[in-house]
């Protein structure tokens, strides 16, 4: 075996092993931008699932607007509450599913990022709203349950405050647990799909 051959080989190890090098680089890529896809995909699901559920709690609150019907001012605050919800609904209209079949990777980091800012920029109204809405339905609840009457016994109003306040900061608390959680994942994916997008351009 002459020089030559030696040199030969060698450089065809070198080529087998810079495919190889290839293959994993390309398998890697592969896991992550389905890591990425999938963890954005579930997030989306649960945020369109609760986009729905304001429907479903608009209806519940015209059922408890004909369990409180002899009260004017039981009927108007649910009144509020649904619509509150109905608005939520269609505030978030731009959250549908996503065909991530013909997504390139820029494409599926601008979907993650524009989902990321609306989530953002509504994460306290979402709050709000919801807050609103168990308050009125709470309340409309106790009365058909109970007959207890907020609007006409207003000494028992202090410890209903109370426990209002309480669930205000127990709904804080969440907000910025779950949207803090949501904003770091979706961070990681644009950053994770950046580095991929790198990569491919070489």
């Amino acid at each position: 075996m002459n020089v030559d051959d030696i040199k030969n080989l060698w450089k065809e190890d070198m080529n087998q092993l810079e495919r190889r090098v290839r293959v994993n680089e390309e398998k890697i890529a592969a896991i992550e931008f389905n890591k990425a896809k999938t963890g954005f995909d579930k997030l989306l699901k649960i945020s369109i699932a609760g986009k729905n559920m304001a429907l479903v709690y608009a209806a519940l609150s015209l059922v408890l607007i004909f369990l409180v019907k002899d009260s004017m001012s039981y009927i108007v605050m649910l009144v509020l509450a649904s619509t509150a919800m109905v608005f939520s609904y269609f505030q978030h209209g731009v959250l549908k599913p996503v065909d991530f079949g013909k997504l390139s990777i820029l494409e599926l980091q601008k979907e993650i990022a524009k989902f990321r800012v609306h989530t953002a920029k509504t994460a306290y109204y979402n709050m709000g709203i919801v807050l609103f809405w168990l308050s009125a339905a709470g309340l409309s609840f106790v009365k058909w349950r109970s007959g207890y009457d907020i609007f006409l016994n207003p000494e028992g109003t202090g410890s209903l405050l109370i426990k209002i306040l309480v669930l205000f900061v127990v709904m804080i608390l969440l907000t910025k647990l779950i949207y803090g959680s949501y904003d770091t994942k979706l961070k990681k994916y644009e950053t994770d799909l950046d580095v991929l997008r790198t990569y491919d351009s070489n």
